[in-house]
């Protein structure tokens, strides 16, 4: 039996191993992850969630995109956060953040107008945190991000660097649009409180219980 981080992995594990699984969805901490003054709203900002330890997290990748959108839009910066990566060779202008605490990473949202996060695997608790602090989602297509985001409160596009490149570009570009979908973003996250992941979790071990002890019952005549 399996208490699991969303829809998707639910699925893959009943589908690929034959497991009982229970999904519970992410909350968000709204006194932490709420929207910062903005000191220079005049500057376009993208932040990169940089972790290349994390190879779900497509850091190698994410950098190219960047570099891509820098060529094209040479006034935006770039701030990197999650890792020290100053060994790193990176060939645009950026900010390395390096590992920063939550509530300097909750600023540093509110001090952007765009954040690309990428999930190759099982999405994280950052789009969610993103989208609280107002600042826009562009992210990629796949069951493993669509269980909870959507094209209304995101920008999702292939996972190509042609099409990631052109997403950012636009939601950059494109203020009236940026600004209409990350109120609609921010009213999703909203939504999404630990209190009902955790009523979930409590759901999940009395399922689990029952599974587990039908189980057991069923087995006991033949042991």
């Amino acid at each position: 039996f399996g208490i699991t981080a969303g829809g998707w992995l639910a699925h893959k594990l009943k589908a690929e191993y034959g497991m009982h699984t229970h999904a519970i969805s992410f909350g968000v901490d709204h006194e932490l992850y709420c929207q910062r003054p903005r000191r220079e709203p005049h500057i376009k900002r993208v932040f990169f969630y940089a972790r290349p330890p994390t190879p779900r997290r497509a850091f190698e990748f994410g950098l190219l995109v960047l570099d891509a959108v820098s060529r094209r839009l040479p006034q935006v910066q770039f701030i990197l956060a999650g890792w020290d990566v100053s060994d790193y060779h990176i060939p645009f202008p950026h900010l390395a953040a390096g590992v920063i605490s939550p509530g300097e990473l909750a600023d540093v949202f509110s001090q952007c107008d765009a954040a690309l996060v990428l999930s190759l695997t099982n999405l994280s608790l950052m789009p969610l945190e993103v989208m609280a602090a107002g600042c826009a989602v562009v992210s990629n297509r796949g069951e493993c991000v669509e269980w909870l985001l959507n094209d209304d409160v995101a920008l999702l596009t292939d996972p190509t660097l042609e099409a990631l490149t052109d997403a950012l570009c636009s939601v950059l570009q494109d203020d009236a649009t940026r600004q209409a979908m990350c109120k609609r973003a921010q009213d999703f996250a909203r939504q999404q409180h630990w209190q009902d992941s955790a009523q979930a979790f409590e759901q999940g071990l009395l399922e689990a219980r029952r599974v587990l002890g039908k189980s057991g019952a069923d087995a006991a005549p033949g042991a």
